[in-house]
């Protein structure tokens, strides 16, 4: 450890699960509430740049976005077989056709539409179940000084 950590890095404010959660659903760090977290759809950066929380606190740590991913499109899919029992009931002569489209649709779409969100959600849920030892908050702290640090090297340009 090159710094010293102070008890307010360590016991500082805890959000509430509920604060947590809707930092997750704006696609937000669920420890700082920063943005800036996607570089492109699929990508993910490794740290929030604001805070330098690390995302994969352990190998297989998406695992559990991807049943968050899995619940929205099941979800959804519910929704449909609802809609389609209930026009069914009310018209006995209705196709299945359409609830087969969208349907398929949904099931396509929906996981590629909700992937970031699933991720920063599941980040959310598992910061709120596991909140963050004193190792990744000395790491986070590290990572947010090194990025400044590299900023102020790219800004000072010598003669020439």
């Amino acid at each position: 450890m090159d710094r010293e950590v102070t008890p307010a890095d360590v016991i500082g404010g805890k959000p509430t699960v509920g604060v947590l959660v809707k930092r997750g659903l704006r696609k937000r760090c669920p420890r700082c509430g920063g943005g800036g977290l996607y570089r492109r759809w699929f990508h993910m950066a490794e740290r929030c740049p604001t805070c330098g929380f690390r995302f994969e606190r352990e190998p297989g740590f998406f695992i559990g976005a991807y049943f968050v991913n899995f619940a929205i499109t099941e979800g959804l899919l519910f929704v449909v077989v609802m809609a389609f029992l209930f026009v069914k009931n009310a018209n006995n002569d209705a196709s299945v056709v359409w609830p087969l489209v969208v349907g398929g649709v949904f099931a396509v779409v929906a996981p590629l539409v909700f992937y970031p969100w699933s991720r920063t959600i599941w980040s959310a849920i598992d910061l709120a179940m596991t909140p963050l030892e004193l190792d990744e908050i000395v790491a986070a702290q590290d990572a947010t000084e090194d990025s400044t640090d590299d900023r102020d090297d790219g800004d000072h340009r010598g003669p020439g």
